[in-house]
Order: C-alpha cells, then sequence, then structure tokens
C-alpha cells in the first residue's frame, strides 16, 4: 500500500523589489532554490484568483510567485477600472517591464533556479504571459489561457468596437504611439521569438472577452514554423471565457515536463 504525503503549502504575502506579489512555495522548501513559475492574475481580477493552479504547481515540485498587477489590490490609486478600460494595456505593459525584477529578487535570494523559469498567466495574464516570451528569451517555457498573442489586433479591435463618438474624440497620434508599445510585445508580429522554445495556449472559441480568433490567426500562420515546433494549441469548442479544471491541470503538467524536468 502507498501512502501519500501532502505537505504543507504556504501561501505568503510579500515583496520582491517592492514589489506586491503572493509567494507559494511547500513549508520544506522555503528556502531551496526551485524551479519558479510566474503566473499573473486577469483584468480586475485580485491576485488570488491564480491560486487554483498554484498548489498542484507546488505540488509538482515548483516556487510560485502570482504578481499584483498595476493599479490592482494594494496597488489601486483610486482608479475606477470599470471606467478605466484605457488602462488595460498600461497594466500589461508594467508586468512586462517588472517581470526582471521580480526574477533578480528571487535569484538574489537564492530560492529561483534562474535556468528554470516558466510564466503563466490567466486573460489579462495570459496576454502578458506571451508578451513576456516574446520579450525575455532566457524563459523556459509559457503558459496562456484564455489569453492572446496579438495585443496589437486586439487593441485595434477594441478601439474599433468603442461608439463612434468616443473614437472620435482618441486622438490619433495616441493610438499610433500606443500600437508603436504594443509591436515589441506582440508574439503574432515576432512569431521568431519563440525560437522552438515550449508554450501552450488554451482558448475557448466562444469567446467574446478574448476572442479565439487571435490565436486561431497565430496557429494558422506560424504553427509549422521551427520557432513554434514546441507549441500547443488546446481549445474548447464553443468554450467561453473560463478555464476548465483539466486546463489547469494540463497546464501544470507541460511545466512540469518543461521547465521542471528540462
Amino acid at each position: 500500500m502507498t501512502t501519500t504525503i501532502f505537505e504543507d503549502v504556504i501561501v505568503r504575502a510579500t515583496k520582491l523589489d517592492d514589489l506586491p506579489v503572493l509567494h507559494v512555495f511547500a513549508a520544506s522548501q522555503a528556502q531551496t532554490k526551485l524551479p519558479t513559475i510566474i503566473d499573473y492574475h486577469g483584468w480586475t481580477t485580485p491576485t488570488s484568483s491564480e491560486l487554483v493552479a498554484s498548489y498542484d504547481l507546488v505540488r509538482a515540485g515548483f516556487r510560485v510567485i502570482l504578481p499584483t498587477a498595476y493599479l490592482h489590490g494594494s496597488r489601486n490609486d483610486g482608479t475606477n477600472l470599470a471606467h478605466h478600460p484605457e488602462q488595460f494595456w498600461n497594466i500589461v505593459g508594467h508586468s512586462v517591464a517588472e517581470f526582471p525584477r521580480l526574477v533578480e529578487a528571487l535569484v538574489n535570494q537564492g530560492i529561483t533556479d534562474p535556468d528554470r523559469l516558466g510564466v503563466m498567466g490567466t486573460s489579462m495574464g495570459g496576454i502578458t504571459a506571451s508578451a513576456i516570451m516574446a520579450t525575455q528569451p532566457d524563459i523556459k517555457a509559457g503558459v496562456s489561457l484564455i489569453g492572446s498573442p496579438a495585443p496589437v489586433a486586439f487593441a485595434k479591435d477594441q478601439v474599433a468596437q468603442l461608439p463612434a463618438e468616443w473614437q472620435a474624440k482618441l486622438p490619433a497620434d495616441l493610438l499610433t504611439k500606443t500600437y508603436a508599445q504594443l509591436d515589441p510585445i506582440d508574439l503574432s508580429l515576432h512569431p521568431e521569438r519563440l525560437a522552438g522554445r515550449p508554450m501552450f495556449f488554451f482558448n475557448g472559441t466562444a469567446d467574446t472577452m478574448v476572442p479565439y480568433k487571435y490565436v486561431q490567426a497565430f496557429k494558422e500562420q506560424f504553427a509549422a514554423t521551427p520557432a513554434l515546433s514546441a507549441t500547443i494549441f488546446k481549445r474548447a469548442e464553443g468554450g467561453v471565457h473560463h478555464v476548465p479544471h483539466k486546463m489547469h491541470a494540463a497546464a501544470v503538467t507541460f511545466l512540469q515536463t518543461h521547465v521542471k524536468n528540462s
């Protein structure tokens, strides 16, 4: 008879280089150098929403860091994000820019193996994960759940869906600047940056919040190229903006294979 030991998992609210995070780890490995996953939450959702997969990641041998996005949680300055959707891409940009700070802090503490780093995220966090894969060549593997690898196309569609009177008030130079800032983090415009590194996408085909068409087009254009040779695409036919438990489980297995055991 096999006995399974369930070790205590610690969820600690802390800061890394003054950036608030939830740090999730096995009690016995608090100071152990471990493969690490940095996992990003979605728009207006709490940092703790990403704890769903964290427990399984810890049991698989990872340290997990859940950053609090700019203007969310303790970083909110009073801005009501429901009334300021224009902040969406600014928030993604902050997360991408802050990623190296998180990694440096973890490595300097001696608790993260810099050669076994992965990134993951849900919704806005999935968009962030793709963007980090486009800008951080040392990351072993990435997971984008109900996200998009095409921020420029997504941003343009968001503007196109605004009421005509709102669109008329948007300065053309502001839009041009925004699209130019998104270009460097857009995997669909720079697919070669994956360079064969493993990437996992999951989306619902009926998702209206982050439409499936962006991942679908990315797959159709580039899946056969060497850069995407280790990219996996999963979808839920008729699925909406939701991640089933089995997809969280599949993502954990994917990261275990390509980050922890690489």
